[in-house]
């Protein structure tokens, strides 16, 4: 055979084993894999932590932590990182939108082989619901984001008054009136951008579109939810008008935490706040109830979030998925001084629990905590498209504001609702 023929057979032979390789690494035993993984949490809130024990523990597997931004420029800075062929091999998406927009780009891969739903409602729960795409998982996610009204226990038992361990939105309507005196200016608020959320729970059971494919937004609650606000913003006085609150950079967390606002409706991510005593000191005790409810409706149940997956373009697919599975079940420890408290059952969440009030314990009604957390029978919130939320703002602000009426928002919102729904 001439040489130039043992060379083409040598190229083809190569040719071909390189297309049988094709999406996959072979490796020498003692080859490093690195990985690079990428999310929204400051690193020093633990994730840092969490990777430099992950790679103690496995030199031949190693982590490189990055963190974006997370906000619409830091979510389209990893978006075209993913497109690039940057270097993301693991990704944390931490809203179900950009999360949804990144599956159907196809920058995820679906982890039909490594989970499955019985599986997740058994560890997670049905939150992991809101991380389900046309019946496909393409993330784990992580974290349990506890929701519940922060609460002022000192000035509750001077007016003779209990923690709720419970309570609808009448009910929260009343003992906002009840607190009220000339030492607070508002008795109840939350942040100005989850205003948003009164729709959310009140189509908590039927959800923002009905079984004839029309929008839900004219359901009864809706009224009742937007229109007891609105009185507690300008008959009652009890709640910031949104559009002040927005004008004026109202930070309820701080008012909260100064003692100036009895009631604050906020979450986990509130703690790392209330536990700084030295940049926050305050002299009163912190009780926790659950997110208010319409009467004859299910209880809003926690956000279950900071959902882990492994990129399209990743090139150690199982090495990423054992990564995120020790994340799930001990790197997320590391996070519980943040606020972060574990998902999966089989993690240690009452320990995690402890630690995000660790150092300022004996400042907290601890045992209100544990049952906001605990709480049963709860529903995970429906999430519309974020085309709708951005409209539904937009019209809610305006009704707040006195600029158009109760029925002028609804009409307005089933009408872009529906206009939206024909076109999908």
């Amino acid at each position: 055979m001439s040489r130039s023929k043992v060379l083409l057979m040598a190229v083809v032979l190569g040719v071909a084993v390189l297309v049988s390789l094709a999406g996959s690494v072979v490796l020498a035993a003692d080859d490093i894999i690195h990985l690079h993984f990428w999310s929204g949490v400051p690193a020093e809130n633990g994730p840092l932590a969490a990777v430099e024990k992950w790679n103690a523990m496995n030199p031949n597997i190693q982590v490189t932590y990055h963190r974006y931004v997370n906000n619409e420029e830091g979510n389209l800075r990893v978006n075209i990182a993913m497109q690039t062929g940057d270097a993301v091999d693991i990704l944390m998406s931490h809203s179900a939108n950009d999360y949804e927009q990144r599956v159907r780009s196809g920058l995820l891969r679906p982890l039909t082989d490594r989970l499955d739903e019985d599986y997740l409602f058994e560890k997670v729960g049905s939150g992991v619901l809101r991380w389900k795409v046309d019946g496909v998982y393409y993330a784990l996610p992580t974290n349990v984001n506890a929701i519940f009204i922060m609460v002022n226990e000192d000035v509750l038992r001077d007016r003779g008054l209990e923690v709720p361990e419970k309570l609808t939105m009448d009910e929260l309507r009343e003992l906002a009136n009840a607190l009220k005196s000339d030492e607070f200016t508002y008795t109840y608020a939350l942040d100005a951008g989850n205003i948003h959320g009164v729709i959310q729970h009140a189509l908590i059971d039927v959800g923002f579109v009905g079984e004839d494919g029309k929008s839900n937004l004219g359901h009864p609650n809706v009224r009742h939810g937007l229109e007891t606000f609105h009185k507690m913003m300008h008959e009652d006085k009890v709640m910031p008008v949104l559009a002040v609150q927005k004008a004026t950079n109202m930070a309820p967390e701080q008012m909260f935490l100064r003692g100036e606002l009895p009631l604050y409706q906020a979450g986990a991510w509130r703690l790392r706040m209330s536990n700084d005593l030295e940049q926050y000191p305050r002299d009163f005790r912190i009780a926790f109830a659950p997110y208010p409810y319409f009467d004859g409706h299910s209880i809003p149940g926690h956000h279950i979030e900071d959902a882990m997956s492994i990129t399209a373009h990743c090139q150690y697919p199982d090495e990423a998925w054992e990564f995120i599975k020790w994340w799930a079940l001990e790197g997320m420890m590391a996070l519980a001084l943040g606020g972060r408290v574990p998902a999966h059952a089989d993690a240690p969440g009452a320990e995690a629990r402890r630690l995000i009030v660790s150092g300022a314990e004996q400042t907290y009604n601890l045992e209100s905590l544990n049952r906001t957390y605990e709480m049963e029978n709860t529903k995970l919130i429906p999430v519309p498209p974020y085309q709708v939320l951005d409209y539904i703002n937009q019209e809610i602000e305006k009704y707040f504001l006195g600029e158009q009426s109760i029925d002028e928002t609804i009409d307005n919102m089933v009408e872009f609702h529906n206009r939206f729904l024909e076109r999908q």
